[in-house]
């Protein structure tokens, strides 16, 4: 059974809502650190067993790093293209992992929580995350530290829920709360380029659906966060269906 979760909102309510949402944000500017220097190290929480067929996502390698993590309840949100991997029989797939790439400064801890949300088309091609719907996941949560390993980009690796499957657009979401680390770090790992309509922070205080990260991050040189899921062949699992119009009418 197929994923209904998309709906397509008018030209001009999604240039009110996306002008709308500057004028809530109340994070500070981010703050850009050195470039990264040499291949980036990894470490595994967990374990999975399933196969990777594909990686979804915005993936490596790193280009720039910056400060920007505020929590709690800060979270980003990257879409998921199934159809960018056409490799699992009617574009399922099984997401097994998330990805992320963070680089830390000095030694602390932060609770995460991981989630697959439906996404929502606000106009033909451009999605944008769907807070307010059923979570196509359960919700995953670890406390991840800098491993030992200091001032370079690490690849974090997190089980996703077992059953994670998807066969349309939806978002990987990975939240930070409080722990033991200073604002604004880790740092995020970013790519070298970016793309609108692709990565999104929604925090207290944003405008619905959340800042669009390219275009916040843009007139500061950076790109967006390295973020993504390893994939596997599966069946996928009803999720409800996501109304753009009916989001905007809870959000009020």
């Amino acid at each position: 059974m197929q994923l209904r979760y998309r709906n397509v909102l008018p030209l001009v309510a999604v240039c009110l809502a996306l002008s709308i949402a500057p004028a809530f944000a109340a994070k500070p500017d981010p703050t850009t650190l050195a470039p990264p220097v040499g291949p980036s190290g990894s470490i595994e929480i967990g374990s999975v067993n399933s196969t990777t067929v594909c990686n979804m996502g915005i993936v490596g390698p790193a280009a720039n790093v910056y400060g920007y993590i505020l929590p709690p309840d800060d979270a980003y949100y990257t879409l998921l293209l199934p159809n960018q991997c056409p490799t699992c029989p009617n574009n399922a797939y099984l997401l097994t992992a998330a990805h992320m790439e963070l680089y830390f400064t000095e030694p602390c801890e932060i609770p995460v929580s991981v989630t697959v949300i439906p996404g929502a088309e606000m106009t033909p091609g451009c999605w944008a995350p769907n807070p307010f719907a059923p979570p196509i996941c359960a919700v995953a949560s670890y406390v991840i530290n800098d491993g030992g390993t200091l001032n370079t980009c690490v690849d974090y690796s997190l089980p996703m829920a077992p059953g994670c499957c998807i066969d349309q657009p939806a978002f990987l979401c990975i939240e930070f709360d409080q722990g033991t680390c200073a604002n604004s770090r880790p740092a995020f790992c970013g790519p070298a380029a970016c793309n609108l309509c692709t990565q999104y922070n929604f925090y207290p205080g944003a405008g619905f659906p959340g800042d669009d990260l390219c275009a916040v991050l843009a007139g500061f040189g950076l790109t967006g966060n390295i973020m993504y899921v390893d994939a596997a062949c599966c069946t996928p699992t009803a999720t409800a269906p996501g109304s753009w119009g009916m989001l905007k009418t809870l959000y009020r």
